[in-house]
């Protein structure tokens, strides 16, 4: 029981050490190593990532909400769309088969960490004007489709969509930067906790377990949020990018009984 909670600890600072350097949602690092290590099944490692989420994320929207900094009420369509995706994906989850699910977020893990590396060799800037709109009606469809878009994948893989979310209140609705950031990350605990529910709804979650991993990010994230804002953006997308794409390839090539019984007979010699 101890063991097992130390490795639950270890997960949880590793998951918030490179959620502070990505600014992204921490399941890259939570659902292998779960799998991995703990031996849990792809939809109890999802389910319990988006548990994880949903802690770290209050906490961080709850400070910038203190501060004025999350306006829900701009935000509420892309919200909306969010919620719902979230629901639909965490149900299509439950009907895939565990080797179809893990296959997926393998290759879902690797485009993620390839496009970390191009983001660390461009110089462009980010631009989202094709998908703004004059017309009132057609922006609010627009921004509920990508919402929903977002909710799916979180659903589906256990990403938050921070990154995502943070992109679209910036250069679709023309949020400022602080209250975008606080939104964004708002909204991804809303969409989290939809894809929680519909996880715990199938009796996908070990509570306990989500519970210490996300205390435990969330302690790592505050200190390594101050170390990442010494580090060159460039150098940070590289990290990260290499850490995915490795990880991906492990998921892709050893199964979940295999690498849980090496590691268990080298820690017993």
């Amino acid at each position: 029981m101890i063991e097992k909670t130390l490795i639950l600890i270890a997960i949880g600072l590793l998951t918030g050490t490179i959620t502070a350097m990505s600014a992204g949602s921490g399941v890259m690092i939570v659902v292998p190593l779960l799998v991995l290590l703990m031996g849990y099944t792809i939809h109890q490692a999802i389910g319990t990532s988006l548990l994880v989420d949903v802690i770290a994320s209050l906490n961080v929207a709850y400070n910038y909400y203190r501060y004025g900094r999350v306006d829900f009420r701009s935000g509420a369509w892309l919200a909306l769309g969010a919620v719902a995706g979230a629901q639909i994906g965490s149900h299509v989850a439950s009907l895939i088969p565990q080797g179809g699910l893990k296959g997926g977020f393998s290759i879902f893990v690797i485009i993620s960490g390839l496009i970390f590396w191009l983001r660390a060799q461009s110089k462009r800037q980010v631009s989202l004007s094709f998908l703004r709109s004059g017309n009132p009606k057609v922006q609010i469809m627009i921004t509920v489709a990508i919402g929903l878009y977002i909710g799916l994948m979180t659903g589906l893989f256990g990403s938050g969509g921070g990154v995502t979310i943070l992109l679209v209140l910036l250069y679709v609705l023309d949020f400022p930067l602080h209250a975008a950031l606080g939104t964004a990350t708002a909204i991804m605990a809303v969409a989290a906790t939809s894809g929680v529910i519909g996880y715990t709804i199938q009796g996908h979650i070990p509570w306990v377990d989500g519970i210490i991993i996300g205390v435990a990010a969330m302690i790592s994230g505050i200190f390594f949020t101050r170390v990442a804002n010494h580090a060159s953006e460039k150098a940070l997308n590289r990290a990260v990018g290499s850490i995915f794409v490795i990880v991906g390839i492990i998921m892709t090539f050893i199964g979940n009984g295999s690498f849980a019984g090496l590691l268990v007979s080298a820690l017993a010699k």
